[in-house]
């Protein structure tokens, strides 16, 4: 998972690595929506959303990280959830709404500075936990 608060565009873009075999997936601007917390910035895409038996999505907490310079960087650690919601028609109808698998990550914030204006970008690679 690649994720850039900023493009060269001005927007927030996130490049989501698929199993094996499958193509990377890209979100950008308003297909990525983020939270701010007191634990951090919660960072979600829709990976797969159907009309009548619900969605799924995913997410990753990015811890606040304080960079200054052209070329700093800081290690981190910190964990994305794989979310699957029911939706209107789903069996059984009633119950446990989402269900969630945790992925344990690691990832590197970097101050990188375009012609346009900084972007702070992180890059977290996890597996399954």
């Amino acid at each position: 998972m690649d994720y850039e608060t900023s493009s060269f565009i001005g927007q927030p873009t996130l490049n989501l690595t698929q199993p094996p075999g499958h193509p990377i997936r890209h979100f950008a601007g308003s297909q990525i929506r983020t939270l701010n917390t007191e634990i951090g910035k919660v960072v979600t895409v829709t990976t797969q959303l159907t009309v009548d038996t619900g969605s799924t999505s995913f997410s990753v907490l990015i811890p606040a990280i304080t960079l200054t310079a052209i070329g700093d960087h800081e290690t981190f650690a910190t964990e994305a959830i794989v979310t699957s919601h029911t939706g209107p028609n789903s069996v059984p109808p009633t119950g446990v709404h989402e269900k969630y698998q945790f992925i344990a990550m690691s990832g590197e914030a970097s101050f990188v500075l375009s012609v346009l204006e900084p972007v702070l970008g992180a890059t977290a690679k996890g597996g399954t936990a």
